[in-house]
């Protein structure tokens, strides 16, 4: 004898399964994908420039240059560009031996700068301290909280330390080539280069999940996009990582020009990269497409 199933049943087993389906769709949207667009380029005037800043409140790039085409210490500097790639000074701070990365605090512009920090006054446009770090090998990148704690990492070394209240101590003792940092608030992006693994660490508790792997970061910025980061490589690779994928945008490792850690105009979405041998500094508009 055949069985017929009510309408209106099956109205609503259909209605059901629809539901399912866009509270899937919401809960893991598409990746919004990206491209980049060179907009300008500096002459080769850096020398090994690491890394690029942009200062919102000024609007102007800070540029460390690590000077590896002179010898001897004291030669590293940080030049002052304005956003069309305009030199306003190019040696603005001299005197360094190989500035990295770079964060600003209030007034305060902090740098690593081999085996030390050093702070600048942005309003008198001086070096005003330089902070010694016991054991250093290799300073590399940093990034600071909203409440002014330094968070830098040492490469070489292997761990990623902390500046606060005039002293230094550290919070990853052990961790394989560290090296890109953005600060999240209670997390920070933790670059574990040494593994090619980016991982989203815990402040208080030093737990973290991996949110990507095979990539040896220099830079991360945050797009400005819920969930996505531009991450630089240093061998000349751009991804823009986030909803569980990394898209590689940018690629100039076959022609040997390196993307070492990026600078970001968050408003404009500039993408500002130090080409580091290369000796310059190219901006380029982030574009979802």
């Amino acid at each position: 004898m055949k069985k017929f199933i009510p309408l209106v049943v099956i109205l609503i087993f259909l209605w059901s399964c629809q539901t399912k389906t866009n509270e899937k769709n919401a809960q893991d949207p598409d990746p919004v994908t990206f491209s980049l667009e060179q907009l300008w380029s500096t002459d080769t005037i850096m020398k090994t420039p690491e890394s690029v800043l942009y200062d919102p409140a000024r609007d102007v790039l800070y540029v460390a240059n690590m000077n590896r085409t002179e010898e001897g210490d004291d030669t590293g500097f940080i030049s002052k560009l304005a956003t069309d790639g305009s030199v306003i000074k190019l040696d603005w701070i001299t005197g360094l031996n190989e500035p990295r990365g770079m964060g600003i605090h209030t007034n305060l512009l902090f740098a690593t700068d081999m085996d030390r920090l050093i702070i600048i006054d942005l309003e008198k446009e001086e070096l005003i301290k330089s902070v010694p770090v016991e054991g250093a090998v290799f300073l590399n990148d940093l990034t600071i909280s909203e409440e002014g704690i330094v968070y830098f990492s040492d490469s070489r070394g292997g761990k990623v330390q902390v500046y606060k209240d005039d002293e230094v101590s550290t919070w990853i003792p052990e961790i394989n080539g560290p090296n890109g940092l953005f600060d999240l608030g209670e997390k920070i992006l933790v670059a574990a280069s040494g593994d090619g693994e980016v991982r989203l660490v815990d402040k208080a508790s030093g737990e973290y999940d991996v949110l990507a792997t095979g990539v040896g970061v220099d830079g991360i910025e945050y797009t400005g996009i819920d969930d996505y980061y531009i991450i630089s490589e240093w061998k000349g690779v751009i991804h823009i990582m986030g909803n569980d994928t990394v898209q590689k945008v940018f690629d100039t490792e076959m022609q040997k020009i390196n993307t070492a850690d990026i600078g970001y105009n968050l408003k404009e979405k500039i993408v500002y990269v130090p080409t580091f041998f290369d000796n310059r500094v190219v901006a380029h508009r982030l574009l979802m497409n």
